[in-house]
């Protein structure tokens, strides 16, 4: 038989023949029991919206046989019609097909791909700007949010350096050095040498360093919530927590 589809229809062929036969489209329908729409499938050939080889087959000779056609050369035809189809759709199938994996699976991997990269440049980015200050040469705190590691690594950074510091002190007698580390959420106001006035929040872990000729002033919002060390030596922070304190440094006499 002529593998062209124009001698193997097989849908319009009964078509054809049940117009012919002058049979009702809808009496055909419900004779072999199949909705319209399925046979509406049928005699337009639509192999994209038919359902499973068998079944049509069955359709098909349940058809052929209401209007009294040659079932086995409807079935042939169909099976021809159906092989010619699949060769001719093949380079779109497989484009489609690959058009859904990459939705399926190369576009949430790309989204997850830009996830990450956003989230790497936000967590460098973040470390890259530390605190900023009102005055770098008299305030140094340590990034808000400090690890737990980062901070062991400056406390031992720090104890390592004592010795050094307190030495410095010593040969500087004028100066003033603060030391502040934050056990609660604190609020500081500063004023160094009756000049300069800074702020801060502290939360815990945080440390900050200060530097006067003269005299410090600090308003803390949670006098339970910071050490201080005054070249050295502890400074009692009088009140409870949550209470506003003023300090005078270094005490009046």
């Amino acid at each position: 038989m002529n593998s062209d589809t124009s001698f193997t229809a097989f849908g319009r062929y009964l078509k054809s023949m049940r117009i012919q036969m002058e049979v009702p489209f809808e009496a055909v329908a419900e004779a072999i029991r199949i909705s319209p729409r399925q046979l509406s499938f049928i005699e337009a050939e639509d192999h994209e919206h038919l359902p499973d080889v068998i079944y049509v087959k069955g359709i098909l000779r349940a058809y052929a046989t209401y209007i009294g056609v040659d079932a086995d050369d409807i079935v042939e035809r169909y099976l021809i019609n159906r092989s010619i189809y699949k060769k001719k759709s093949s380079p779109a199938t497989f484009f489609k097909y690959n058009a859904k994996i990459f939705y399926r699976f190369g576009l949430p991997a790309g989204l997850f791909i830009i996830f990450i990269v956003i989230s790497t440049y936000m967590v460098y980015g973040s470390l890259s700007n530390p605190l900023n200050s009102t005055d770098k040469d008299h305030a140094i705190p340590i990034d808000i949010g400090t690890s737990a590691a980062q901070k062991k690594t400056s406390d031992a950074l720090a104890v390592a350096n004592q010795d050094d510091r307190s030495a410095d002190q010593m040969n500087q007698p004028d100066k003033l050095f603060l030391q502040i580390d934050a056990v609660e959420d604190t609020d500081l106001k500063i004023i160094i040498d009756d000049t300069e006035h800074l702020k801060y929040t502290l939360h815990p872990m945080d440390h900050m360093e200060l530097e006067a000729s003269s005299t410090i002033n600090l308003l803390v919002s949670n006098a339970t919530g910071v050490k201080i060390l005054l070249n050295g030596k502890p400074v009692a922070v009088p009140g409870k927590s949550g209470e506003f304190v003023n300090i005078e440094l270094p005490p009046s006499k």
